[in-house]
């Protein structure tokens, strides 16, 4: 399976957990696949749906992807639940997104892309313990995924002052993408912040 996600303050990566990582909409914010899950039409209708939300187009992705989940191939398939999600964020559509979340991970509890855009949406609603859970989650099981270690060190450095965590996280994150200047940066002011406590 093909997973590959960027989205806002999260990277790419795949079921074998590769680093990489994405921007906001990295460069285009949506790319959960998972090859072999949908058939002929609907998977032609995904990639619509897919092109949709790339040129930004959220609602008529939206339609697409609804319409998919509501079918009973899409209804077991994690991909088109958690890129609606995606859109459902990007439109901050944050309980719509949370909806469609909980349905990706009905189906698979474990999913590493799905439960680090569940923390991006808590963190969103402001449910922050939530959202350090779901990130913790993905890392108790998946240590490797890259995008879950960069976010639970946002979450930990913006969003609960825990200046240990979100160093721990950001140095764990930027062993495995040293090129990725802004954790650079963020990692020496954390520094500096510690020091000066």
């Amino acid at each position: 399976m093909l997973v590959l996600l960027a989205g806002v303050l999260a990277g790419c990566a795949s079921n074998a957990l590769s680093p990489g990582r994405g921007g906001p909409a990295g460069a285009d914010g949506y790319a959960i696949r998972e090859d072999g899950k949908l058939d002929g039409e609907l998977q032609g209708d995904f990639d619509k749906a897919l092109d949709h939300l790339r040129a930004g187009e959220h609602a008529q992705g939206i339609a697409l992807l609804t319409t998919i989940t509501r079918h009973p191939q899409g209804q077991y398939n994690t991909a088109p639940f958690i890129n609606l999600a995606i859109a459902y964020r990007h439109v901050d559509k944050l309980e719509s997104a949370e909806e469609a979340l909980k349905k990706a991970l009905a189906i698979n509890p474990d999913h590493p892309a799905a439960n680090n855009e569940l923390g991006m949406v808590l963190r969103r609603s402001g449910r922050f313990a939530e959202a350090r859970a779901a990130y913790e989650r993905v890392l108790g099981k998946y240590p490797d995924y890259l995008p879950a270690r960069k976010n639970l060190g946002i979450l930990c450095d913006l969003y609960l002052g825990d200046l240990e965590c979100a160093y721990e996280h950001y140095r764990l994150y930027s062993e495995a993408v040293p090129d990725d200047k802004a954790v650079t940066i963020w990692m020496a002011d954390l520094a500096n912040r510690r020091t000066a406590q």
